[in-house]
């Protein structure tokens, strides 16, 4: 059962009881992300992240790692475009432990100088992760060739010169700016009482009820066509298609999911089965899709052969030209549905995944949406509200591509890219 509560000072805590499970998931979310930094900024939210690992006045970093850990649980945190969560995974005998340590660690940091240089090398040598990891790489060139001009298209983990530029000033100014009660939200699920809960909370978590200015409005390019080539030594050519699509709230995102679904949501996909299946020329072939406050991308991955990369991409704009011309089966459009609740459900099966649900309803709509109403939204979909979606979306004029590898230049000056 769903519940919510806002704390006197504004910390929104929402709930899910499931008394059949012995875990508890708990999540503290911040409505703060890199999309929120200035350009002097880049990486902060990251840094921080870490850095709240690192040491309080109550417990060594050492401590904070053991702490749940040796009682069978996990401690783990995330940043994001949006939002930065911190989340711990317990029984529910160490439901106190958990929250104990979670507010000791966002109350009480210490930004020792030391350990913030040793976490400095720490990201750095993420990032270089990052820049050696090109499947990886290619979607931050993406969410930089879409949005160049705005946070959003910045990399969440900053730059190495970026990084390099932070002080612990500016760390610590950035989060007692942001980390105010009014931004954050406490999710959880599991075997609890709401009531027992909130009143455990309202005595750990007494942060600042400081100021919470919304988010500024970003002036999100519209339509932009941007296409960019980088040249690597790399084993495959990997490439990235996106276009803009639906923010959180539009429920229109549902029938943008299935689309996504039927494209390249699995080995049954029409992706998969050409370019793999039948064609043999990819390993990997997916499509992936993102929803933001005010904007979202829905995106293509390819990974092949230099040799390939024009078949390829090629082949990618004759599905979607079948489908923008109504080639979508009564079948077809059922199997996407039943694939998408049956993940939803199986996914569901974890209370993580249910406090992640619960804290990006509350953080982007400010309320709840019920399994049941979920499902409903996505039984509704009709196979024109797809295909007029597909077509609103997949055309050549929104269309940014990246390709990162061998033959990129070559690959942009070949392709037809009117034809969408």
């Amino acid at each position: 059962m769903y519940k919510k509560t806002v704390l006197e000072n504004g910390i929104r805590v929402v709930t899910e009881r499931i008394d059949y499970v012995r875990s508890i998931s708990i999540g503290v979310w911040i409505d703060v992300g890199s999309r929120d930094e200035k350009n002097d900024e880049m990486g902060t939210s990251h840094f921080i992240e870490h850095m709240l690992f690192k040491g309080t006045r109550r417990r060594t970093a050492r401590e904070i790692a053991s702490s749940l850990e040796s009682v069978g649980g996990s401690l783990n945190a995330f940043t994001g475009r949006e939002h930065t969560c911190y989340f711990a995974r317990v029984l529910d005998e160490h439901i106190d432990i958990a929250l104990d340590v979670l507010s000791d660690i966002l109350k009480n940091p210490l930004f020792n100088p030391s350990h913030l240089e040793k976490e400095r090398e720490v990201i750095i040598s993420e990032i270089k992760d990052l820049e050696d990891s090109p499947a990886d790489l290619v979607h931050d060139f993406l969410m930089n060739a879409m949005w160049k001009e705005d946070p959003l298209g910045r990399p969440i983990i900053g730059s190495t010169e970026s990084v390099q530029k932070l002080t612990r000033k500016n760390l610590v100014d950035f989060m007692k700016k942001n980390y105010t009660s009014p931004r954050i939200v406490i999710a959880a699920c599991g075997n609890f009482k709401h009531g027992e809960l909130v009143d455990k909370m309202r005595k750990k978590f007494k942060f600042s009820s400081g100021s919470h200015p919304p988010r500024e409005k970003q002036t999100l390019p519209q339509a932009k066509l941007n296409r960019m080539v980088t040249q690597r030594k790399t084993a495959q050519t990997h490439i990235s298609l996106g276009v803009p699509t639906f923010p959180y709230r539009n429920t229109r995102r549902y029938a943008a999911l299935v689309l996504s679904n039927i494209l390249g949501g699995g080995m049954s996909s029409r992706l998969f089965q050409t370019i793999r299946e039948k064609k043999g020329l990819v390993y990997s072939v997916y499509t992936f899709i993102d929803f933001f406050e005010d904007a979202g991308v829905f995106g293509i991955y390819m990974g092949t052969h230099k040799k390939n990369a024009i078949r390829v991409i090629e082949l990618v704009f004759k599905e979607i030209i079948k489908l923008k011309k109504g080639s979508l089966t009564s079948k077809e459009l059922s199997h996407a549905k039943y694939q998408l609740k049956g993940n939803l459900l199986l996914t569901l099966e974890s209370t993580f995944n249910r406090m992640n649900r619960l804290a990006r309803y509350e953080l982007f709509l400010h309320d709840y949406v019920s399994l049941d109403q979920t499902i409903n939204s996505i039984n509704r979909i009709k196979a024109k509200d797809v295909i007029d979606v597909a077509g609103e979306l997949l055309s050549f004029d929104k269309l940014s591509a990246v390709i990162l590898g061998p033959v990129g230049k070559y690959a942009l000056n070949r392709l037809d890219w009117g034809k969408l």
